[in-house]
This record gives structure tokens, sequence and C-alpha cells, in this order.
């Protein structure tokens, strides 16, 4: 492990757990890089921004092998649930890690690929993910974007400037089990994932 993230409900106990951290970890012969210890409001972890109150993501790519495809699939397929974009609107992306196995077979990004990239790169630079705010409910809003069923986990306050807070979009798997399901089963299927 090579990156580690500690949160606590107050800068106090995340400076009182902080000591107690570094022992346990000297004590099972691992070393903490002091210099990488951010404490600051901005926060950089696994390729992702944590400021205040919201969650930026950072995104880079370049495709040329099936390792390199695997590697920015799987990226976005972490970010995917903070983007708002759909496993179909993705779908170009997967038709990537098709064909040949062998991890240094070359992959060329095809036009449709490209035009996906730069939807992940806009919903990256414009999109957020709001911090929970415990005094409010979560709620599930599902909705048919493009009539694939979306999901967001989110909270919605008249007390904020962006009156809805998405914490995370849910979306079905790509490729369903089942090819005919009813549009309750799906929205079941949903609402369990949520």
């Amino acid at each position: 492990m090579d990156d580690i993230l500690v949160v606590a409900s107050t800068q106090d106990e995340l400076q009182r757990i902080q000591p107690w951290l570094m022992h346990a970890l000297h004590s099972d012969g691992l070393q903490v890089a002091l210099e990488k210890v951010q404490q600051q409001p901005l926060r950089k972890y696994l390729g992702v921004k944590i400021l205040e109150y919201t969650i930026q993501h950072q995104f880079e790519h370049s495709v040329y092998t099936l390792n390199d495809a695997q590697k920015l699939v799987g990226i976005i397929t972490w970010l995917h649930p903070y983007l708002g974009l759909t496993t179909a609107q993705l779908s170009p992306l997967f038709d990537l890690l098709k064909g040949d196995t062998d991890l240094k077979s070359p992959r060329t990004l095809t036009p449709e690929a490209h035009q996906v990239l730069e939807e992940v790169q806009r919903a990256v630079s414009a999109r957020q993910v709001h911090h929970i705010d415990p005094s409010i409910d979560v709620t599930v809003f599902i909705t048919t974007p493009d009539l694939h069923l979306t999901a967001i986990i989110g909270q919605w306050s008249d007390k904020w400037s962006d009156l809805l807070h998405v914490l995370e979009w849910v979306f079905l798997p790509h490729q369903l089990q089942k090819t005919a399901m009813a549009l309750f089963e799906l929205i079941a299927r949903l609402i369990i994932k949520c």
C-alpha cells in the first residue's frame, strides 16, 4: 500500500489519531514519507482533489496497448459514478478491450472512443461531488436519460445555491445477464445497487 487516507470529524480528532497511526505503521516496519503528508484544505489522493466541500477528479489518458486501455477503462469505471455518464455512453471505450488478450497488443482509439474521452474530460472539468451533509436526508432519484435508467444518490436543500448535491451517480451494468427485462426489474436492480 502506498496511499492512506485518514478522515476524522474534526481537525483535533485527526491530530490525536495521527501519532497513533504513525506508531502503528512504524511498529509494523512501514515507512511514512512525512513530506507527502497533506493536512491543508486542498488534498490530492488517488487522482482526486479533496476540497473543503467538494471533490474534483483529475483525468489524463493515452492508449497504445491493451494494458493502457485496461488502465484507462479502469480509471473511467472508477470515476463513472461521479461523472454522470451512462454505461451506454462509455461503450466505445469497452470495445478497446476486445480482441488480442496480450497486454502489449496494440490498441488505437477510434473516433467514437476519442469522442467519449472528450465527454469524460468535460465531465471531469465541469462536475463535482459533494460531501454528505448529515443534517439533510439522502434521497435516490431515478431518471431515464436517453432511455437508460440512471439513479442519483443526492441531497436536496432549498438553503443551498446548488439545490441538488450529487453524492453519486448509479448505473446498471454495461451488459445485463438477461437480454429482455421488464422496466420494474431494471428499476429494482438499480435501487438494490443504490
